[in-house]
């Protein structure tokens, strides 16, 4: 019994929950570097547009001092302390140090009497006096301590300078401002996170479907169902390669399965056929075998009767079998040994050896000269005797025309018979194994079957083709295709 908690455990490892924890993942790092980016950018932000107001402030009071200076006499340490008064505000608190870094004059805040004035480290003070001032700084002041903006501008009168002006803010209302937008932040970041992981299961499972159709296509092929396929989206991306490389494969494997199908079709038929075959020249032995036992005695011509039929058979099924053995040694795929055959002395020699004229045949010949060709005499000498074997059976008496001649690349071997010819219904079948025409439904006259079907395997063998033609009435016509060497 399967566990619950097994099947959900299986169910979040699956390929569509992953891909949707990865992208979740990827979103809130995304999320997360953005957010402190932008904080840290609108802070940044913030700080500067502060310090820019409180130097625009400072440059509007030092001006209408420079005037009021220039106006009367007075000490510096009266001028600064002046300058710190009017610079102060009901924020800014203000204090002026000497060139040496010293505070002379302090003016808190109107609003913020009850806090301290910020104070830098030295350093920062000598250097804002003698070099150039940072855009702001941020210091602490105050019990409890709070966080100060300051802004520090050298006292100038003329070219002289006489001292230090110190100006600062509290960044409470900055912080506040920077608190709202975390927290806007955040909550925007958690909406869409909760969305994200509302719709990217239904987003990546729909990115997944043609996955999921292909692993039940997958089973139903393993099943047995060869003819499944995927529907393939008209799209570039890997889910469309991959449905179009699925439905190829199963295409393949329904095609391998067809022709191991139709290979044990032919296989049981073969098997049939040539059992049927076997059985009669069986059957005949067996029945004079039987018909001796049964008698008390056998005269001579009786016996020597039956024993030349048993011959008969016996010679007829080792026909037929060396047959089948030439047949499933060319159909097995074993390569014919070859070599360089000049065919027209070979021709020659080939039907003069079968002795057509003796056999009642009337011969032509028309052999085109210096045609070679890479083959096996020996197997090519079966195809041309089996061609005129048939003729002799199936167009007794009639003329047989052969001819040697090249085209297109090949070179064929045509015979050409003056028989009766081949019925239409025939003509397709004349190359099948243990195949007879109607005319040929007697053995005594057909045959085995085979003598096509070997012929059409040795010149296949020898990557050709081999072809019937006719017309009934007008004879028929046989050419066997073979391929020339390339130059």
């Amino acid at each position: 019994m399967r566990m619950p908690g097994f099947t959900l455990t299986r169910r979040f490892r699956s390929l569509r929950w992953r891909l949707t924890f990865l992208y979740l993942g990827l979103l809130s790092m995304l999320l997360l570097v953005l957010g402190v980016g932008q904080y840290f950018a609108a802070r940044e932000v913030l700080y500067r547009s502060s310090a820019d107001v409180t130097i625009n402030e400072y440059q509007a009071v030092l001006t209408a001092f420079r005037r009021e200076v220039a106006s009367r006499a007075a000490s510096p340490r009266a001028e600064l302390q002046q300058l710190a008064q009017e610079l102060k505000s009901r924020r800014i608190s203000a204090a002026i140090f000497d060139l040496n870094g010293v505070p002379l004059v302090l003016a808190p805040a109107t609003l913020g009497a009850r806090e301290d004035i910020p104070y830098l480290p030295l350093a920062d003070y000598l250097n804002a006096i003698h070099q150039k001032p940072q855009a702001y700084y941020l210091a602490q002041a105050g019990n409890p301590p709070s966080t100060h903006l300051v802004v520090l501008n050298p006292v100038r009168i003329g070219a002289r300078a006489i001292g230090l002006a110190q100006l600062s803010i509290p960044t409470d209302e900055i912080d506040q401002t920077l608190r709202v937008d975390r927290q806007l932040a955040i909550g925007l970041s958690l909406v869409v996170l909760l969305l994200a992981l509302l719709l990217s299961p239904l987003i990546v499972g729909r990115a997944l479907r043609p996955l999921d159709q292909m692993s039940r296509t997958a089973r139903a092929i393993a099943a047995g169902d060869y003819s499944q396929r995927v529907s393939v989206a008209d799209t570039a991306d890997e889910i469309g390669e991959l449905g179009t490389a699925f439905n190829k494969m199963a295409a393949g494997v329904d095609a391998a399965f067809e022709v191991r199908r139709a290979s044990e079709d032919r296989m049981r038929q073969f098997v049939a056929d040539a059992s049927h075959e076997l059985r009669t020249p069986l059957t005949s032995i067996a029945g004079y075998i039987d018909v001796l036992g049964r008698r008390q005695e056998v005269d001579p011509a009786t016996l020597q009767s039956s024993l030349a039929s048993m011959q008969v058979e016996s010679a007829r099924m080792t026909r037929l079998v060396n047959d089948l053995l030439t047949l499933t040694r060319f159909e097995s795929g074993k390569a014919p040994s070859r070599r360089p055959l000049p065919l027209d002395a070979w021709l020659n020699e080939t039907l003069d050896e079968l002795h057509l004229r003796e056999q009642g045949a009337s011969e032509t010949r028309t052999i085109e000269p210096g045609i070679v060709v890479e083959a096996d005499p020996e197997a090519l000498k079966q195809v041309v005797s089996n061609l005129a074997e048939n003729a002799l059976k199936y167009a007794p008496g009639s003329e047989l025309r052969w001819s040697l001649f090249r085209e297109d690349g090949r070179a064929a071997i045509r015979l050409v018979d003056t028989g009766p010819g081949i019925p239409r219904s025939d003509l397709p079948h004349v190359f099948e194994r243990f195949y007879r025409g109607e005319k040929a439904r007697d053995r005594s006259a057909g045959g085995s079957g085979l003598g096509l079907a070997i012929a059409r395997s040795i010149v296949e063998a020898h990557q050709g083709t081999i072809d019937a033609e006719s017309e009934p009435g007008k004879g028929a016509t046989f050419t066997a295709w073979l391929p020339l060497p390339r130059a």
